[in-house]
């Protein structure tokens, strides 16, 4: 194990035993210990544009023919990892600023790169205030409100619904206010795991923070909502002085009925490369000799998804989503220095993954059939994917967990 992943235990460990009734006469917090070991045992029917041995899944990867013309990628894989494991710790509310003040940190070993697996890394880490419960102000790496955390499909696969579903956690300032039924969310977000292309670099190089405004509504068993995302990106790329804007706009809403669960969630927008997304931005240069005469376009994608889950200790559920790459706004040549968007040569994806669960006190076994297909062709001077023809992989995926 290495040494970093041992101090972070270590700490962690100290925090949970920390006596709590000396706390509590010091105003200190207390805290409480969770997470959960998770096992994935897999199989695919070809290879996927995937992160971490697999784990994370994406969509197929392309037809790519060796010299006796077989498809490199139509081979089936196998695999089973326990990266996902997590650990936490969050503290009980004390005062502070006239508010209720928490704490919150949490870990997974999925590691930051490829190479890095197995590695101790930061999921969640915020201190939140709240003052009666109508204002609330968040400081620390959370997920990005496009997430939507009231609308996330019960999946087993750990994708959580990408590349249908926008998945990133940022580093944020977040002001949440609930006068009632209604919550309205300002946040001012930067990049770490989940960045632009080219890095964290281009937003910060900006000088603006990624902007996100929000409206959710709740009404008991049901609630809804609708965001608006703005940011931009200044690459240092040819001269370097290029700066290009993009806004992406989402609606999600979900429905509980008894035991029965219906979500889902409507994604449009520019320069989605961040969230786990098709799209991302081009780089128009006429001129390859003339580094000063270029410009970057937005490419647009769109994406749907829907989940329905029913039962309690027996549980099914059925997830379904849809994208489309919608190309640029204008014409464009050249491709600058960065690496190219997602999906450049994807039409579209689509997804449809029926699962079962069987829960037994805090032990989960959860079976998986994710039956995915993108359509590959060769994109044209704005974008469109042409003469695209499909490629499906089938997953089946069994994970077992014990949460604590």
């Amino acid at each position: 194990m290495k040494p970093i992943t041992v101090l972070i235990l270590a700490v962690l460990c100290t925090a949970f035993l920390h006596n709590s009734s000396e706390a509590q006469d010091k105003q200190e917090p207390n805290f409480r210990f969770f997470g959960f070991v998770k096992h994935d045992m897999f199989y695919d029917s070809r290879t996927m544009v995937a992160a971490r041995q697999g784990q994370f899944s994406l969509y197929p990867a392309p037809v790519v023919n060796n010299e006796a013309g077989n498809d490199r990628n139509d081979v089936p894989q196998f695999h089973m990892l326990a990266i996902q494991s997590r650990l936490g710790v969050e503290t009980a509310t004390v005062d502070a600023f006239g508010a209720q003040a928490r704490g919150f940190v949490e870990g997974a070993f999925f590691g930051n790169i490829e190479s890095d697996i197995n590695g101790f890394r930061l999921r969640h880490a915020f201190v939140e205030l709240n003052w009666d419960g109508r204002h609330k102000l968040m400081m620390g790496q959370y997920w990005h409100p496009m997430f939507a955390v009231n609308a996330v499909p019960g999946v087993v696969a750990f994708n959580t619904g990408a590349p249908f579903k926008p998945f990133a956690r940022n580093p944020q300032i977040r002001y949440t206010y609930t006068p009632g039924r209604t919550e309205f969310i300002v946040a001012a977000l930067s990049q770490i795991d989940f960045a632009s292309q080219g890095g964290t670099y281009p937003l910060r190089r900006s000088g603006i923070p990624n902007l996100h405004g929000q409206i959710r509504q709740h009404f008991g068993s049901f609630s809804a909502g609708a965001g608006i995302d703005f940011k931009a990106l200044r690459p240092d790329i040819l001269s370097g002085e290029e700066t290009i804007h993009s806004l992406a706009g989402t609606a999600f809403g979900s429905l509980t009925s008894g035991n029965t669960r219906v979500m889902a969630q409507l994604t449009y927008g520019q320069n989605l490369f961040d969230h786990l997304m098709l799209g991302g931005f081009a780089v128009d240069q006429p001129d390859p000799n003339d580094g000063l005469n270029y410009s970057l376009v937005n490419i647009q994608s769109g994406a749907a998804w829907m989940d329905i889950s029913t039962g309690s200790t027996f549980r099914g559920g059925l997830f379904a989503g849809y994208t489309q790459n919608f190309g640029a706004d204008d014409t464009f040549t050249g491709s600058g220095t960065l690496p190219g968007y997602r999906g450049s040569d994807i039409d579209h994806i689509w997804r449809i993954a029926p699962r079962a669960e069987w829960n037994s006190g805090p032990v989960r076994l959860s079976l998986e059939a994710e039956i995915s297909s993108a359509a590959y062709g060769t994109p044209d001077e704005e974008g469109i994917v042409r003469g695209a023809e499909s490629v499906t992989n089938v997953r089946l995926l069994f994970a077992s967990w014990f949460f604590f």
